[in-house]
């Protein structure tokens, strides 16, 4: 066996042997995750992302785990879930799946009673705006 110089391999005494992409600079995480440095550091006091180690040179050094974790986040707030909500789901997944996935379904199922009464909502002012427009069409000059 031979040792041969590869780029991917960095030899840390606290870790043991680790390659770059399993761990990742907030610039790096900030690339893959498609989310901005400061996003990034916000989730961070939130509570939403771990808190990252830190090189001996003071950088932030983060799992590979943590662009899945921001990719998550994306889409659930894409599924219209808060930040807070992100939040409860990711601490209870922390307990097991059994308390997360009723959480889960909890919190989506309120979150679909948001969105039926928001569409109510929006239905009726749209028939209120076209009872408004009716009024105004025949006013147009011809």
């Amino acid at each position: 066996m031979t040792l041969e110089y590869t780029p991917d391999l960095i030899l840390s005494p606290e870790s043991g042997m680790k390659t770059n992409e399993s761990i990742l600079q907030i610039g790096q995480v900030s690339k893959k995750s498609g989310m901005s440095i400061d996003t990034i550091r916000y989730y961070e006091k939130q509570g939403l992302l771990k808190k990252p180690s830190r090189s001996s040179g003071g950088f932030r050094v983060y799992p590979k785990e943590a662009v899945d974790q921001l990719v998550f986040i994306r889409k659930a707030q894409a599924l219209g879930l808060t930040l807070k909500e992100i939040k409860k789901i990711t601490c209870c997944g922390d307990k097991g799946l059994e308390p997360c996935c009723d959480l889960t379904v909890d919190l989506f199922t309120a979150k679909i009673g948001e969105f039926e009464a928001k569409i109510n909502e929006l239905q009726g002012m749209k028939k209120k705006l076209k009872t408004v427009l009716g009024g105004w069409v025949g006013k147009k000059k011809k």
